[in-house]
């Protein structure tokens, strides 16, 4: 303001400096005039819409045509920073000072084209959010030409900046229809795609007020007039399913196509090349190195993808190369396993009762032959008369023949005697009885020991392990896996043949490092032909979020943020996802029969049976020929006379 009064006064008193030239008043008019048209405008807006939160608003200012146009952007940041410093922090730019985020409200005072490209070819997306807001104030003297304009918001669309006005006037024009003019472009509308051309958003006329229902930053991205946006992916079940022709699916398929209809664009699916997946992100000090580039993040960098997903992990190389969006679901990563052993036929004869259960029967047969070994070595006729019973010879073989469901030759007539038989007739109907009826249904399925539950488990049985390569970063801290690790190239196709090895028992001592949903989408859709796979154990190795990656200065972004996040709150994202995968053989279930009806019984069913009852005839045989053999041996007749007698 001091400079304004000291102008005026050498207006009003010639004496106290030179007489100044018409041009010059001219000038000083439209400083008192047209610039506090532009403060007004801008004041507007900056409380309107740079106040949304305590983030800092950049100051970018650049004059390259004239010293006065500088003089007069002095005028109009004076006036501007007196009337906001309350509300609004401002900072001016510097290449020296690091700053820890992107500045996302920014001001820029040029003064023609010129200033302008010199200004935004340096902004950097690392310290220049390009989706956020940019006021451009532009004062030059002379015709604003549409051209200029043009190239203006043509340069801006190359940046991806959408969220841009220029504020600009006639300088010239002293008359009282001198008005502040603010433009603004529209990349994407319903009879043009990505065709820029400047429109004229508002207009303020001396002595008017501002017009605070007009829209000064519309949402540009809501609608895309069903235009063309380019999606890098590849098919990578359950995320993204993918066909020889253009259609899709997946869960990650699904929610791109509700994205679509939401903003109304149509989507032209690119893949990778050479059959990539995600491929590998060049370092930071050769960014643009194409060499080191490939599959889906070489066709976002090199801008021929609007944007990227399909289990795209969230993580810091590909942070500081391309920008990533709203992270819709965690993957976590297991290794997959066969299931175990399946039973042999002789093994599911023990498949009746728990571990707990048979040390409780052997319990009861130990106790009963101790009580019959005591009294045999007590040598009293009248004790063995009392438990046994008058006659009985063969304790232990009647013992057992009660056990089995046989008949004896002679009973006791002691009623002690009898009270014990009963009570040993009774438990053994029990044991017996359960024993049958759970027997019957475990001779016919098909069930497998446990999966190994633990890494060291994997370890020690020499497991061989295998992963895809773009996985290998998350597998550094486990060394013991990585001496027997073989690497996969980063295609689907080798995970699906692994997966089904190990359903069949291909590959019975091998692990594969992959997501938990992978292995229920082969659940779901493979297990009833291929068997199931399972998970070892039940411990996540390694759990990271998964989300779409765009170039550093995509324009796009928050729209597609704004839309997730709808999806994600009403659910959307996990209620497809369960139409692509099944958790349940996961999960402890109960012991499930295959029926209750009578079913006959196989040979194959009965061979632990078949194999029972040879190993009991060869141990019949083998106490023949010690029989034989004991004629000759006296502690050999002994020990069979004392099996065989009481």
């Amino acid at each position: 303001m001091s400079r304004r009064i000291l102008c005026l006064l050498l207006v009003l008193q010639p004496g106290l400096g030179r007489k100044l030239s018409e041009a010059e008043l001219k000038r000083l008019v439209v400083r008192e005039t047209v610039g506090n048209h532009f403060s007004e405008v801008i004041v507007d807006a900056l409380n309107r819409y740079y106040v949304q939160n305590h983030s800092a608003t950049l100051i970018m200012r650049l004059a390259t045509g004239s010293h006065h146009t500088y003089s007069l952007q002095s005028d109009i940041m004076d006036e501007v920073m007196q009337r906001t410093s309350r509300r609004i922090a401002y900072e001016f730019r510097s290449t020296t000072v690091r700053i820890r985020r992107p500045r996302i409200f920014n001001i820029a005072f040029i003064d023609g084209y010129a200033a302008f490209r010199q200004l935004f070819y340096a902004l950097d997306p690392t310290y220049n959010d390009f989706s956020g807001y940019y006021l451009i104030v532009l004062t030059m003297f002379g015709r604003l030409l549409p051209s200029t304009l043009q190239r203006i918001f043509a340069f801006l669309w190359t940046l991806n900046v959408v969220n841009v006005n220029i504020v600009t006037a006639d300088l010239q024009d002293h008359s009282h229809w001198q008005s502040v003019l603010m433009y603004t472009y529209y990349p994407y509308r319903s009879d043009s795609c990505e065709r820029i051309e400047p429109v004229l958003l508002h207009r303020f006329r001396k002595g008017q007020q501002v017009d605070r229902t007009i829209e000064l930053f519309p949402a540009k991205l809501d609608n895309l007039h069903r235009c063309r946006v380019t999606v890098c992916t590849f098919h990578l079940p359950p995320y993204m399913l993918l066909d020889q022709g253009d259609t899709y699916g997946g869960f990650e398929g699904d929610m791109l196509a509700a994205l679509s209809e939401k903003l109304n664009f149509t989507v032209q699916l690119v893949r990778p090349e050479e059959g990539e997946m995600w491929g590998r992100t060049p370092t930071v000090k050769e960014p643009n190195n194409t060499g080191a580039m490939s599959g889906c993040v070489r066709m976002v960098l090199t801008g021929r993808a609007n944007f990227t997903f399909g289990g795209f992990a969230i993580r810091g190389d590909r942070n500081l190369m391309m920008k990533h969006g709203r992270s819709y679901y965690t993957v976590h990563m297991v290794f997959a396993v066969p299931s175990g052993r399946e039973y042999t036929p002789f093994e599911k004869l023990f498949r009746p009762f728990a571990r707990s259960t048979w040390t409780l029967v052997v319990l009861y047969l130990a106790v009963a032959l101790g009580v019959i070994y005591v009294i045999h070595l007590s040598r009293r006729r009248y004790v063995r008369e009392f438990v046994y019973g008058r006659g009985v010879h063969t304790p232990i073989l009647n013992l057992v023949v009660v056990l089995f469901g046989g008949t004896l030759q002679r009973l006791p007539a002691r009623n002690f005697a009898r009270t014990l038989l009963f009570l040993w007739m009774y438990y053994s109907l029990v044991v017996r009885t359960s024993y049958q009826s759970s027997l019957f249904e475990y001779l016919q399925e098909h069930k497998n020991f446990s999966p190994l539950q633990t890494i060291d488990a994997l370890v020690k049985a020499n497991y061989r392990f295998y992963s895809l390569l773009g996985s290998a970063l998350y597998l550094q801290q486990l060394p013991d896996i990585l001496e027997r690790i073989t690497w996969l190239s980063d295609t689907d196709v080798s995970i699906e043949n692994l997966l089904q090895a190990l359903a069949s028992q291909r590959a019975p001592a091998s692990a594969v490092f992959t997501d938990i949903e992978r292995i229920a989408f082969h659940n779901r859709f493979q297990a009833a032909r291929t068997g199931p796979v399972h998970m070892a154990g039940s411990s996540v190795l390694v759990r990271f979020p998964i989300g779409m990656y765009y170039p550093k200065k995509s324009c796009l972004v928050n729209q597609i943020d704004r839309e997730l996040d709808y999806l994600l709150t009403s659910g959307y994202v996990t209620y497809r996802l369960r139409h692509y995968v099944n958790y349940n053989l996961f999960r402890h279930r109960p012991l499930q029969y295959h029926s209750n009806l009578p079913t006959p019984l196989k040979n194959d069913h009965l061979i632990g049976c078949y194999e029972t009852l040879v190993a009991l005839l060869l141990v019949a045989t083998a106490l023949l020929l010690l029989e034989l053999i004991s004629r000759w041996f006296e502690p050999l007749h002994a020990v069979l006379t004392f099996l065989q007698t009481e």
